[in-house]
């Protein structure tokens, strides 16, 4: 990989604090690109260069999205390299975004978020530490990676507060309902005996696997695979619906966007705004359910 790529990599990793899992899908983005571009120079690129690069991921097959998101990582080098390459032009802002209609986030109600929990019968460490999981998922809107990462000196239990830091190392504050303090206070003194069986009592982080240690992203979407199979809920899921419902539930119910968006450390309200078309979404299928001619009304 050129060297010029590399530091800019290097940059988004030590100053902008960038997860492993986005630096990853740069990385991934900027190879491809640079693979493309064969013996030319990458600093020398005019804006059809890049017009032809995305043109390429549209006759691979590429959706809409993962193009636009490959042209937004080849921009950000060229801000970088304009910054502190002495770059003159960055030649991708030349290029325009592919036109897309954004999927809606999926969801649930809930009625459906309620029985998911409520489904998850047993007493055991396994069964405690899942429904917390849940709770807090639902009570604080976090992102699975916010939430492997919390550690309990960042929970002020009195308060029903935590601080997360999401991305870019971006710290906001969350908040914990009863439900979800109930159900930690449920599960931290099965903690505490694991950990001291395991021989583990330094453990830091608030959620933990079987075997004492930190759980990870990986775990817990297999966890939330596991529930949703064993509830039977016909509908995908994933950590990151519990989100979407979080967010959802704060629209539906009368909340100001603005503060929505700072809730999910949303850094633009144009991410935040696609729940007011969610919200749209849900009255619908309330009135098709319940009105007599509606699709599916009885």
């Amino acid at each position: 990989m050129d060297g010029r790529i590399e530091g800019y990599l290097a940059y988004l990793e030590s100053v902008r604090g960038l997860s492993e899992r986005t630096l990853r899908v740069y990385t991934d983005d900027l190879e491809r690109y640079e693979a493309f571009l064969a013996k030319k120079d990458v600093d020398t690129v005019e804006a059809r260069d890049i017009r032809s690069y995305a043109g390429s991921l549209v006759m691979e097959g590429k959706a809409s999205s993962s193009v636009n998101r490959a042209l937004s990582t080849i921009r950000g080098y060229y801000r970088y390299r304009m910054r502190f390459g002495g770059l003159k032009v960055n030649p991708g802002s030349e290029v325009e975004n592919l036109s897309s209609s954004r999927p809606l986030p999926k969801f649930l109600f809930d009625e459906e978020m309620g029985a998911l929990i409520d489904s998850i019968d047993g007493s055991g460490f396994a069964e405690t530490r899942d429904r917390a999981i849940f709770e807090v998922l639902y009570s604080t809107g976090s992102r699975a990676s916010e939430l492997t990462g919390l550690s309990l000196e960042r929970i002020d239990f009195g308060r029903g507060l935590a601080r997360v830091l999401g991305k870019g190392s971006k710290e906001r504050v969350v908040f914990l309902g009863k439900k979800a303090l109930t159900a930690l206070a449920n599960y931290l003194p099965l903690r505490s005996m694991l950990l001291g069986r395991k021989g583990k009592k330094d453990q830091s982080r608030l959620f933990i696997n079987a075997e004492g240690g930190p759980l990870g992203v990986r775990g817990m979407e297999k966890i939330v695979d596991k529930r949703r199979l064993a509830s039977n809920l016909k509908k995908s899921l994933s950590p990151h619906a519990f989100r979407h419902s979080f967010a959802t539930q704060l629209v539906a119910n009368g909340a100001d966007i603005r503060v929505v968006q700072e809730m999910l450390g949303h850094s633009s309200i144009s991410t935040t705004q696609v729940y007011t078309h969610v919200d749209m979404e849900r009255l619908r299928s309330v009135y098709e359910l319940a009105h007599p001619h509606g699709a599916k009304g009885r």
